[in-house]
């Protein structure tokens, strides 16, 4: 968005009889420096500060256009007029690009799953929703861009999808999840027993499947899935990495029992099931 002043405000031009436009840059987070703001054919730059000047220019009408020194934000141009000898206030606001996503969940058979939980990644943003009791769900202010989500239910077997968000546009994106038969489960503590929230991640041959949060008072996490070979790691900030490896046919319980990070840091350690 481009906001012109109501009142114009009286400078000395460079060249007597012409004019500049001068504003400042912002966008949510407060002021843009290196953005590149153009009009008559000339650019200025932005400083530290959000401000720039376009000095030198004839009485007329000029389309002032600014680019974001980083992706995901844009400007529409905007028609400024100015006067002989005339400094026009042209402050400039970026907004930010978005892409809205939305699908369905549904089981193999079709049938909507309520509840699912949606978590997306949006060129580095985080962002979390649940599907309706028709199994719809919406990011409406999602980020253009290579993306990933992933969808998660109760009894079903997560996945996880990367796609490219296309900007000004509806994303249509649907899942249909697999019903798993067996789950993996267990506790993280530490070394005396204490519980552990961790990030467990759940993997196959070596790509991360799943992930989930051990309950902070209890240390539990649990995946369900269908049978075949994973890796399972707990993360948990302070503590030495630990795995597990193997085959997983049936309800399965996997312990962790991590210990504080040393000094020197080590390799993740597997225990290895046949």
């Amino acid at each position: 968005m481009v906001k012109e002043n109501a009142e114009s405000v009286p400078e000395v031009a460079s060249v007597k009889g012409r004019g500049f436009i001068r504003g400042t840059v912002k966008y949510p987070s407060g002021a843009v420096s290196g953005a590149k703001i153009t009009a008559g054919g000339r650019t200025a730059t932005s400083d530290s500060t959000g401000k720039y000047e376009i000095s030198n220019l004839d009485a007329g009408v000029y389309a002032v256009v600014a680019q974001a020194p980083f992706p995901g934000y844009k400007v529409e141009p905007r028609n400024v007029e100015i006067t002989a000898a005339e400094t026009k206030v042209v402050d400039i606001y970026l907004d930010f690009t978005k892409a809205a996503v939305e699908g369905h969940v549904c089981g193999r058979e079709g049938k909507p799953i309520v509840g699912a939980t949606l978590s997306g990644l949006f060129s580095g943003k985080d962002l979390e929703t649940k599907t309706d009791e028709h199994g719809f769900f919406r990011f409406g202010g999602a980020a253009p861009g290579n993306c990933f989500i992933r969808a998660n239910a109760p009894g079903y077997v997560g996945e996880t999808r990367d796609f490219t968000a296309r900007e000004d546009a509806v994303n249509t994106l649907d899942f249909r999840l697999t019903g798993a038969n067996c789950r993996v489960y267990g506790i993280v503590t530490d070394v005396d027993g204490k519980p552990l929230q961790a990030e467990v991640l759940l993997m196959k041959s070596g790509i991360v499947t799943q992930k989930a949060n051990s309950e902070k008072n209890t240390g539990h996490y649990e995946f369900p899935l269908l049978p075949g070979t994973y890796q399972i790691v707990p993360v948990a900030a302070g503590y030495e990495g630990k795995g597990w490896y193997g085959e997983i046919s049936a309800a399965t319980r996997v312990d962790f029992k991590l210990s504080p990070l040393s000094n020197e840091p080590k390799p993740i350690t597997y225990r290895r099931v046949r």
